[in-house]
């Protein structure tokens, strides 16, 4: 049976530091599972999800990518050409926050002025990141903020259907200007 062509491709990349969860939140939108071992990330791992929404079908090339600083010279090379990208911090370690600019410059470089979510992720556990400091950098940095918990499956969903609905906007948008 052949598969349908899609009305959109869409490239997402996940940034945020090594242990944030980048991984958990893939694994778990994309094969609705979560292992009980989940190491690091090496480099990057690609995947793909076709889904169907408001009557389009969506090709979504999701990049996971490690986020050790050993990484880092590759970064600019898997978020070439990104449509949309997420930004996930640790909700239990607050330097996993103070890290975005770093992030989001290597993105802006190397594919240009693209939507961001970010995801405060592990929502399950304490936080320990000040709400009004969050509030700050979502407000002045991306587009908009999701929080997140892989391991209890809560707003995984939502937080890809708030980054489609975002880069669709962000299109239309353009082509209207």
């Amino acid at each position: 049976m052949e598969t349908p062509t899609p009305d959109y491709v869409f490239k997402l990349v996940f940034l945020g530091d090594t242990g944030v969860g980048k991984t958990s939140l893939v694994q778990r939108y994309v094969y609705d599972s979560l292992p009980m071992e989940i190491g690091s990330t090496i480099g990057a791992m690609l995947h793909v999800k076709v889904i169907e929404r408001h009557g389009l079908l969506y090709k979504l090339v999701i990049w996971d990518l490690g986020g050790q600083d050993a990484f880092s010279q590759l970064r600019e090379q898997y978020c070439s050409q990104a449509s949309g990208a997420f930004f996930v911090f640790d909700r239990t370690r607050p330097d996993t926050l103070e890290h975005i600019d770093d992030w989001l410059e290597a993105l802006y470089t190397a594919a240009g002025k693209v939507p961001v979510v970010m995801i405060e992720n592990k929502i399950d556990l304490e936080s320990v990141v000040n709400p009004q400091r969050v509030m700050e950098v979502a407000e002045s940095k991306v587009d908009r903020l999701i929080q997140t918990s892989a391991t209890q499956n809560k707003n995984v969903d939502l937080a890809f259907t708030g980054l489609l609905e975002v880069i669709r906007q962000f299109r239309s948008e353009r082509e209207l200007s």
